[in-house]
């Protein structure tokens, strides 16, 4: 027999799914603009706040089996007339590294 519940079952669990994929990248983005904003600060650099973006995500094996991994990409102004670029490496919603083309060279900070 067609039992409607053997068909909503699993289009809610994948609506479950996505929605909790959807809320761990809305705070793992949250949390790398916040790393980018106190690096920003430390370097007294303008950190431009709307080019906080995702540029990939890949999942690699970790201590926990596979863990997803997202890169962002900022700009930041050091001199309140260039723009330059950085990013944020991402293991979840734990920062592991930030780095910046700064005006005196590369700048990188292991976090985690």
């Amino acid at each position: 027999m067609n039992d409607p519940a053997s068909s909503v079952i699993p289009a809610l669990l994948l609506l479950a799914a996505l929605g909790l994929w959807w809320h761990a990248s809305t705070q793992a983005l949250d949390r790398a603009r916040q790393v980018a904003r106190n690096f920003c600060q430390r370097q007294r650099w303008q950190l431009l706040d709307q080019t906080v973006s995702i540029q990939s995500t890949y999942a690699r094996r970790g201590g926990y089996g596979l863990e997803l991994v997202r890169r962002y990409r900022f700009d930041f102004c050091p001199d309140g007339s260039s723009r330059l670029p950085g990013g944020v490496l991402m293991r979840g919603s734990q920062p592991l590294r930030i780095w910046a083309d700064g005006p005196d060279g590369k700048i990188v900070e292991q976090l985690g």
